[in-house]
């Protein structure tokens, strides 16, 4: 008998954001927190509304700062993101968030500008979020800069534990709260293939808003 041994599945690396975005209908909202409150899963709730100031580098790296208009913590924070090379979505992405509480904007806007990034847009939204143990599950709203309305269903996993997960493991936690959200129309097949800074991103020959406040 030829002894085998299996080769371990690689698992996610640390620092990796793996979630699935869906658009829909703002009126879905309701369905949604239907079947999400429903849950036999306890879930902690959270209501945030703000703009997300976003600025891009020439190598396809970007930034975010954030900071919501109704948190009174006053929590801030600018968070870096990086597209694997050849990626044909948006599902699993290198992410770097850095609180930056304290920090006026103004520095930071200077700061990143020094680094290389420039200022491209901002959007508002404004967010339902439901954090589970394995996802957190969000419904949001986004208004971009010229007053259009656009609404989202998101499914992110638990990036405190994803380093522990094989990509196959946490596609079948995708699928388990598709799965769930089924009955308002969220499938795999509905899946967004850009993330809200491809959707939103201004190309180089149009005309950038200097409103970053």
């Amino acid at each position: 008998m030829s002894n085998t041994t299996e080769t371990p599945k690689e698992k996610i690396p640390q620092f990796t954001e793996f979630e699935s975005k869906y658009r829909v209908e703002g009126d879905q909202i309701y369905a949604f927190k239907q079947i999400v409150e429903s849950l036999d899963e306890p879930y902690d709730f959270l209501y945030v509304q703000g703009p997300d100031h976003y600025f891009v580098r020439d190598d396809e790296r970007f930034a975010r700062y954030r900071k919501a208009d109704n948190d009174k913590s006053g929590r801030a924070e600018v968070t870096f993101k990086l597209k694997p090379a050849g990626a044909k979505n948006n599902i699993q992405r290198k992410e770097y968030n850095w609180r930056v509480d304290k920090t006026p904007y103004a520095e930071i806007a200077e700061g990143l500008e020094d680094q290389g990034y420039k200022f491209n847009f901002k959007i508002n939204k404004s967010c339902h979020i439901y954090k589970f143990k394995e996802a957190t599950l969000v419904f949001y709203s986004v208004r971009d800069e010229k007053n259009k309305l656009d609404h989202f269903i998101e499914i992110e996993l638990d990036e405190a534990t994803i380093h522990k997960l094989t990509q196959e493991e946490a596609m079948e936690k995708i699928r388990k709260y598709e799965a769930i959200l089924s009955p308002i129309g969220i499938s795999h097949r509905g899946r967004l293939t850009k993330s809200l800074f491809e959707l939103y991103k201004k190309k180089d020959n149009e005309n950038h808003s200097t409103d970053q406040k």
